[in-house]
């Protein structure tokens, strides 16, 4: 029988309580167990098994779709840019379309419940594009029911002549070209589609436009209004842009909120095309990722937040200070660390046989407890991200991507090993 044990090395995470919210994720999925008072909800990898009560959630963000260079020379570099890419997997030349299309299908044979479009799905504002992207989403996306939040590249032209701000274009792209997407997308929807969300099998879904580095005082209301409802739900929090979370080493033109965000640091103005960014952030801005991490779990009902933008994901090729086994410190903690059930931490998945060999290789898991902030690889490459959320007893097995079984009961964070016999062929060695 072969044995297969997992290492723990400890990052933040302080001596959390059992029922707090946890995360194991890897760089295509990631599964949350979310507690009630009755039972715990998942949040996890994706798998192919249905069950009642199960959301499957598909996120793709990045795609940046431009089926031809629709006016030159204002979306000649755009269109450059993106005219072939290559298939991060498979390392083949392929199309931004191609890719689009291939991760519809898998959503549709996979039998998701929702698509998450979590911006610059299209490379500029073009109502063919936009006629090409609903008619997949209707082929070969099965008609899954979507949610969809632009990103900058949705609705900017570049060298646009009058422009007086930098995202002066947002409002008019977003209800005109891009409102069909609005329109037939599973979302209750907020003022120009700024905003809004959607309850689906026990979970809720905001979405928030923060496109322009920016939350507005209207979308800060919404969020509060959404957040500080009674409710057991759990919240999946849909953006462009990742926030400036403490801990997240992004610069200014990457993320949402970030210090030092401003006309002085604006260094693409003149490359897109656009007027410099105003004198720094609004203070709306500001109070939403307050209230962010106000309601981020183990204290609030926010347990993810699904950001892209970026191109990257953040849980490659990060490792520790020991630089065994790597670990996830690119992926943010929404909550304080220096709060119970808040935390990060790696698992390192060896087989029994390499051990006897002298071996110390091993496939690494990523666990996390309280609220996340992922960011997922751009769809252009061939990026996606699998979630999922369901109703799970206390001591229920989990599978961690498909690569490692694990039986997971209150005893293992207690720091007390579980006996091989009760989890069959796998051995459980766990973190004190």
């Amino acid at each position: 029988m072969l044995v297969r044990l997992v290492w723990c090395v400890l990052l933040s995470l302080s001596a959390a309580e059992f029922r707090s919210v946890r995360h194991h994720y890897g760089q295509k999925h990631a599964e949350i167990t979310f507690p009630s008072d009755s039972s715990h909800r998942r949040m996890r990898g994706f798998e192919t098994d249905t069950a009642d009560g199960l959301l499957k959630i598909f996120h793709i963000t990045d795609a940046h779709i431009s089926l031809q260079n629709d006016d030159p020379p204002q979306t000649t570099r755009m269109y450059s840019a993106f005219v072939q890419t290559t298939d991060r997997a498979s390392h083949s030349q392929t199309t931004s379309s191609a890719e689009f299309v291939k991760l519809l299908k898998k959503a549709c044979s996979e039998k998701v419940d929702l698509i998450a479009l979590g911006g610059d799905i299209l490379n500029f504002p073009s109502e063919r594009t936009v006629a090409w992207i609903s008619e997949q989403l209707r082929g070969p996306g099965c008609g899954i029911p979507f949610l969809y939040t632009a990103g900058n590249h949705d609705w900017h032209v570049e060298g646009k002549e009058g422009d007086q701000s930098y995202d002066e274009q947002r409002e008019p792209q977003l209800t005109s070209t891009l409102w069909p997407l609005f329109e037939q997308s599973a979302a209750t929807l907020g003022r120009a589609g700024l905003f809004g969300h959607v309850h689906m099998k026990g979970v809720e879904i905001l979405f928030i436009d923060n496109s322009n580095h920016q939350v507005s005082a209207e979308q800060l209301d919404f969020a509060r209004e959404r957040l500080d409802q009674e409710s057991q739900s759990p919240v999946v929090l849909l953006l462009h842009m990742p926030l400036a979370l403490p801990g997240v080493s992004l610069p200014p033109k990457e993320s949402c909120g970030h210090a030092s965000w401003g006309a002085a640091g604006d260094e693409n103005w003149q490359l897109e095309g656009r007027p410099r960014w105003p004198q720094g952030n609004e203070a709306s801005t500001g109070e939403f990722l307050q209230l962010v991490r106000a309601q981020a779990s183990p204290a609030g009902r926010l347990v993810s937040i699904l950001p892209g933008h970026v191109h990257r994901d953040f849980t490659v090729g990060v490792e520790d200070d020991r630089k065994f086994p790597p670990a996830a410190n690119r992926t943010a903690l929404a909550c304080d660390p220096q709060q119970q059930g808040c935390g990060l931490r790696s698992f390192v998945a060896v087989d029994a046989e390499d051990l006897s060999g002298g071996g110390a290789g091993g496939d690494v898991l990523h666990e996390a407890h309280g609220a996340v902030q992922y960011n997922t690889l751009d769809a252009a490459e061939g990026g996606f991200r699998f979630q999922s959320v369901e109703d799970m007893r206390d001591a229920e097995e989990i599978r961690l991507g498909r690569r490692i079984r694990v039986l997971w009961r209150p005893a293992c964070f207690a720091g007390e090993k579980l006996e091989a016999a009760e989890v069959e062929e796998d051995l459980i060695a766990c973190c004190p």
